[in-house]
């Protein structure tokens, strides 16, 4: 059977389980003082082009969304987001659970725009409301898709105009660096935005993100809130080494995700080939089918893949492709429907 329901379902690149077996002798400081830690870091501001900035490697993107949208933020402050925002529906209330609340924004896509945020402003101008001090956005969207560098910088415009921060939640800003949309590269990064986060777990690692800190109002007592949220690890030497070795050869880190977004574009123009609709325009590694209960049906005695929603006559379904997916199981696949 066919295996398409998300971007983390294997365990690793097999350079970075080779990686740390070499290491496996070693004896390392904690909490990410290690030599490695130090090494990943620097080689990760080489691939930006950016040696100002501070780097924390954090578990998972949870996590790094817990940290990164708490640092400089007071109870009275709020974070604005679309209603379709990971943080909103992915996450078991994390956010609010700091204290923060999250303002939701509406759009007729995944993606929030300046437009929109020159609407919803107006909303919190009285003592009655909370005061938006971040906007979050996720790149790639939870729809798929990919934010161009203008639709950036007009968000990030809008957010230094009114005193705010702009937050890029990236556990796939590695799938969103290698779309054809794309136009802009990892050194163009941390000239978008005041904080993001370069996603590993799903994009080839075991586990964890490199939350990647640019406003220097942002940086105090990062590591304090780092450890009070229970996203430190004691071992942080083995994220030291993951990303030690991906960061050490040019390219690595985007590798995988080519792969999977050259299979994705050869499974999304295949199911448009046999007749099937696609719910959203494909972009990146997710793609969304619009599939009727007996095409459905059809479609799960051969491959497992996510059902996002079921409407009446039809079902939106996700196929998800990562650095594993093989030419073989896209064409198999697409000769079985």
């Amino acid at each position: 059977m066919y295996f398409f329901v998300n971007d983390y379902n294997s365990i690793c690149y097999p350079e970075i389980l080779n990686a740390l077996k070499e290491k496996i002798d070693e004896a390392n400081i904690g909490y990410g003082f290690d030599d490695h830690c130090e090494n990943a870091r620097d080689l990760i501001r080489k691939a930006l082009g950016d040696s100002s900035v501070d780097i924390h490697f954090i578990p998972g993107g949870t996590s790094a969304n817990i940290v990164g949208l708490s640092l400089d933020m007071r109870q009275q402050d709020s974070i604005l987001a679309l209603e379709t925002g990971h943080i909103k529906g992915h996450e078991a209330g994390s956010i609010e659970a700091t204290g923060l609340k999250v303002e939701l924004c509406h759009s007729d896509s995944g993606k929030i725009s300046r437009h929109i945020l020159e609407k919803e402003i107006g909303k919190f101008d009285t003592e009655f409301s909370t005061r938006p001090k971040k906007v979050y956005i996720s790149n790639t969207t939870e729809l798929g898709e990919v934010y161009t560098k203008a639709e950036i910088m007009d968000i990030y415009d809008f957010c230094k105009a009114n005193d705010m921060y702009l937050f890029i939640d990236g556990a796939r800003i590695a799938a969103a660096l290698v779309s054809e949309k794309c136009d802009y590269s990892l050194k163009d990064l941390t000239s978008m935005c005041d904080i993001f986060y370069l996603g590993g777990t799903k994009a080839g690692f075991p586990f964890g993100e490199a939350l990647v800190i640019v406003n220097d109002k942002l940086k105090k007592d990062a590591l304090k809130l780092i450890k009070q949220k229970g996203a430190m690890l004691a071992k942080g030497f083995i994220s030291g080494i993951m990303w030690e070795r991906v960061f050490c050869e040019d390219d690595f880190y985007l590798r995988g995700s080519r792969k999977a977004y050259a299979m994705a574009r050869n499974l999304a123009k295949g199911i448009e080939a046999k007749g099937y609709e696609l719910t959203y325009p494909f972009e990146s590694n997710q793609i969304f089918v619009n599939l009727s209960d007996e095409d459905l049906e059809r479609w799960q005695k051969i491959a497992q893949f996510e059902v996002m929603e079921k409407l009446e006559g039809t079902n939106i379904v996700r196929l998800v492709t990562t650095f594993r997916t093989s030419e073989s199981d896209v064409r198999g696949f697409l000769e079985e429907i």
